[in-house]
């Protein structure tokens, strides 16, 4: 049986996490990464913890459209797995991350850096501009048809100073149904 990352498991795991970002407040001038990732479900805007909890300088932007989310069907079809590319276009972004929660189904990571929690996956290094910002993924749809899924996506695009300030956080939902 595959594990899921539920709601309840995402309030379990905000709790468990939450010292991290708690202690990157405290460093002082220079920040730190957290050493295991942003904490899991940072995506949802809404959430306490969320990518502009860290990344300040610039208010947080929602639904933005330098986030883009490639290859979700309108309706999936329930265990299909779906080659998905977020691209993230931040022309001030000299690197950037990014990190997608979903309410149901599971990711897979396709190429290296990138971890994934069932229904969370997120990059582990920050991807530098002459890369580029896109990056690939698999999500494998829910075995049972729900009413809907949410997929939550956010970026950072940091200006490489190693502090905190001068980041800007991005987001933005998309919904499809089974």
């Amino acid at each position: 049986m595959r594990d899921r990352l539920t709601r309840n498991g995402l309030v379990a795991l905000f709790a468990k996490t939450s010292y991290l970002a708690g202690a990157a407040t405290l460093v002082g001038s220079t920040a730190v990464a957290l050493p295991e990732g942003s904490p899991w479900g940072s995506a949802n805007p809404q959430a306490a913890e969320h990518c502009g909890t860290c990344h300040f300088g610039y208010d947080a932007e929602t639904d933005a459209e330098a986030l883009v989310l490639r290859g979700l069907p309108e309706k999936p079809v329930p265990g299909k797995t779906y080659e998905l590319q977020i691209i993230f276009d931040d022309p001030e972004a000299i690197v950037a991350g990014f990190q997608l929660l979903a309410s149901d189904g599971e990711f897979k990571a396709n190429t290296g850096n990138i971890e994934y929690l069932g229904a969370a996956i997120r990059s582990t290094r920050a991807w530098h501009a002459d890369e580029g910002f896109s990056w690939t993924l698999s999500w494998i749809a829910p075995e049972v048809p729900s009413i809907a899924v949410t997929i939550y996506i956010a970026a950072v695009g940091g200006n490489d100073d190693l502090s905190p300030f001068g980041d800007r956080a991005f987001f933005r939902t998309y919904e499809t149904s089974l």
